[in-house]
């Protein structure tokens, strides 16, 4: 299976990001701009529905915007601001991959171990399993949200974290460590019953005395089910395009892998403490922020918990979050200093198109012009199929002359827009969904989805 193709999509990026970069660089923070990231921000909420939320942006560590919209429950008087705690969903990832690190800088551990030598009794998996497989989601471990004992459970809040760990240590591994990217929860499930076992501690007490007491991020701390005081939004969804309370879930099953609850102030403060050496030794900091590399040399645009995706040419270290009634995105760009956190209240938000398009009016950055390049029919053909992202399949179809992509919720059902050389944008939302399709002759047998301000990384299966 040939991937020089994916090599000249990433060629062709990093030509285009240093072409970008020849021009003086900079951030406009003028009253202008900023009072346009307002007006992004109002826009977004009333066009998606979104209760509330919050939205900061520093440049270096300076507090260039700090503003609440909407309310922490819809119908409800109290207004989100800056300091209103959300759940942060994956975003959580960053927290327990930090702490992992510090225990390998004190020597507790390294990220070549194998991982049975610290969990023997996790006897399904394989020797060759490392540390490093877990952070950078190529341990091959199968998803826990496909898998049927866990969905019975996430809402059941009776439901135990040993009833989760049995789940997980019974998850199959479905190709060899090291050879594929594919996004698993299971790996952070894991990483911190590892943790537990290796301090003593509860994995949420361990980030607490370890990481968010001494960085003096006071709001960051393990979630409950439904909020238990002022201060803290109430996550939606929307049923039948009308907003509604979401249903509590349990955060016994949600460990490691989210469950960590916080504002966008002290996400945006942690954002810029973990990019600059301050959260884990700048040695570390670079691990954490350094694509994948895969056992046949291909790298991945992706780290330990942090997205390395530059879909406006800059360069992006990012991840979002996402549970059942709150959306998240954290955003930091190196060569301006410039950290993005948006955090809303409702479920199944694309809160990275709505950081791209704030992080695009600060940078300058022009919108992309989407022009629809016209496709023969025999050309469509060739991409039409079924790709295996790794956690489920997505569909290309076609539907009157133009191509969809269609997967599993909270994925979407989009028509594409035809960019040319085979690299697609959703036309529901161009700025969270993008698409390349292998070029060449026969039917196309590699796809590079965009979704969730990552890049997944698919093989055809019909």
């Amino acid at each position: 299976m040939s991937h020089s193709w994916i090599g000249c999509i990433a060629l062709a990026v990093m030509l285009q990001g240093c072409a970008m970069q020849t021009a003086p660089s900079g951030v406009d923070l003028s009253t202008t701009s900023t009072d346009a990231v307002d007006a992004m921000a109002a826009f977004a909420l009333d066009e998606s529905q979104i209760p509330g939320m919050s939205v900061v942006v520093l440049l270096k560590e300076r507090t260039a915007l700090a503003r609440g919209y909407g309310h922490e429950e819809a119908g409800g008087t109290a207004r989100i601001n800056e300091r209103t705690v959300f759940q942060l969903g994956s975003i959580g990832k960053q927290f327990l991959a930090s702490l992992v690190l510090k225990l390998v800088e004190e020597g507790r551990l390294s990220l070549d171990d194998s991982v049975v030598v610290h969990l023997p009794d996790f006897r399904q998996l394989p020797a060759s399993l490392r540390i490093r497989h877990l952070l950078n989601h190529t341990s091959g471990i199968r998803e826990l949200f496909t898998q049927p004992e866990y969905g019975a459970g996430i809402e059941n809040l009776s439901r135990t974290a040993a009833e989760l760990t049995v789940i997980a240590r019974q998850s199959p591994v479905d190709f060899a460590p090291g050879t594929r990217w594919s996004y698993s929860n299971t790996n952070y499930t894991i990483l911190a019953l590892l943790v537990e076992r290796l301090t003593g501690t509860p994995y949420e007490v361990a980030l607490t005395e370890r990481l968010f007491q001494p960085l003096g991020l006071s709001s960051l701390r393990q979630c409950t089910p439904l909020p238990v005081g002022p201060g803290e939004a109430r996550g939606h969804v929307l049923r039948k395009n009308k907003v509604a309370p979401s249903a509590p879930e349990n955060m016994n099953w949600i460990r490691g892998d989210g469950g960590i609850c916080g504002s966008a102030l002290d996400l945006a403060r942690w954002t810029r403490l973990l990019a600059t050496g301050r959260v884990v030794s700048s040695q570390s900091q670079a691990l954490m922020a350094a694509p994948t590399r895969l056992t046949d040399g291909r790298e991945v645009e992706y780290g330990f918990a942090l997205s390395l995706v530059e879909p406006d040419g800059r360069r992006k270290v990012a991840h979002g979050g996402a549970m059942l009634g709150f959306s998240a995105m954290a955003a930091y760009y190196p060569d301006t200093a410039l950290t993005v956190v948006v955090l809303t209240n409702r479920g199944d938000v694309r809160t990275e198109s709505i950081e791209r398009k704030i992080a695009r009016r600060l940078l300058g950055l022009p919108p992309p012009v989407l022009r629809d390049r016209s496709l023969t029919a025999e050309q469509r053909q060739r991409f039409v199929g079924r790709y295996d992202i790794g956690v489920f399949e997505v569909s290309v179809s076609e539907r009157d002359g133009r191509l969809w992509l269609q997967m599993p919720r909270p994925g979407p059902t989009t028509a594409l827009v035809h960019l040319g050389n085979g690299e697609f944008v959703g036309e529901a939302d161009p700025d969270a969904y993008g698409l390349v399709l292998s070029p060449g002759e026969g039917s196309a047998q590699e796809l590079l989805l965009l979704m969730g301000a990552m890049r997944w990384y698919g093989i055809r299966r019909d």
